[in-house]
């Protein structure tokens, strides 16, 4: 097994658990949304919360996926460790901010969201941007950049490239709809860009 390969399982188990993170607030919601949890006050879910935690759980497998197309081109290094453990730690830290710690406190998770939403966008588009740069360093270093998943198709391509104006819109609109829709249009963006080659 070659240092890589140690490297990746390693980041694979931290991956996991922010995904559980996820998991564990999509499943409490769901609890709370069908009367299986019982509340002092009546909690309104509503769809902005679910939705951000399905936009962060689809870019969190979308860099798995990508990182893992690249791994042939990276070097076990201390570099590399400190760049995906910034990456996979960023997104774990997003995943406890995505849902809230007592729900109870938020009888209206939209409220919630709209009160953390920035905070969460701007950590996504942090850890975005960091994994892009980190592909500019290693296209500079031989990787070729049409071998990746997410550049087999136009369809994958285009909605790579829309994702980061995605972001910047969400950190800037307050409608709850308006949201409910970018959050929307953007899980689809990453969903067409996981399908790849295959479209």
């Amino acid at each position: 097994m070659t240092g890589i390969d140690l490297l990746f399982q390693l980041f694979a188990l931290l991956l996991g658990l922010s995904i559980a993170e996820m998991l564990v607030g999509l499943g409490r919601s769901w609890r709370i949304r069908s009367g299986a949890t019982k509340a002092a006050t009546k909690i309104r879910i509503g769809y902005l919360v679910p939705l951000l935690g399905l936009l962060v759980l689809c870019d969190q497998t979308h860099f798995w996926v990508s990182a893992y197309g690249m791994r042939d081109h990276l070097t076990f290094s201390y570099w590399t460790l400190l760049v995906i453990l910034a990456i996979v730690g960023g997104y774990f830290i997003l995943s406890t901010f995505v849902f809230p710690d007592e729900p109870a406190d938020w009888p209206d998770f939209d409220d919630y969201y709209l009160a953390t939403n920035r905070t969460v966008v701007g950590g996504m588009f942090f850890v975005n941007f960091l994994t892009l740069l980190h592909l500019a360093y290693l296209s500079m270093h031989g990787l070729d950049v049409t071998t990746l998943p997410f550049a087999q198709s136009w369809p994958s391509l285009a909605a790579v490239f829309l994702y980061f104006p995605g972001l910047v819109a969400l950190w800037y609109v307050k409608s709850p709809r308006a949201n409910a829709a970018l959050l929307t249009f953007m899980i689809a963006l990453l969903v067409i860009a996981a399908l790849g080659a295959e479209l």
